[in-house]
């Protein structure tokens, strides 16, 4: 999926036929393939292969929660490649994972 700036839609996701994708449900997790420049300093620092979980939000519309937990809009996520992400326990690495022993 590739989020795109549309005229009429205003920031949209579009799937691989070019056609106004849907994300299924809130609190799902997408892993990023690819990254633009945008004007939101966090969302600069997103890199291909972390993963943000969607929420949607009746009065803000489409809502992103990033890695340090920030929130933001579709808007801010233009010129991004997305992809469902099936089993976040296996993207999302763990803490015990990341600390590397001195032994």
């Amino acid at each position: 999926m590739a989020v795109r700036w549309s005229d009429y839609y205003g920031a949209a996701i579009f799937g691989d036929g070019q056609e106004i994708a849907c994300i299924p449900h809130s609190g799902c997790w997408l892993e990023i393939l690819g990254t633009a420049e945008t004007s939101h300093g966090k969302v600069n620092q997103l890199l291909p292969g972390q993963v943000i979980r969607y929420t949607q939000s009746f009065l803000l519309g489409d809502r992103f929660e990033l890695p340090g937990g920030a929130r933001v809009g579709l808007w801010h996520l233009v010129g991004f490649r997305l992809q469902l992400v099936q089993d976040p326990v296996r993207t999302i690495p763990v803490e015990e994972d990341l600390i590397v022993s001195k032994a």
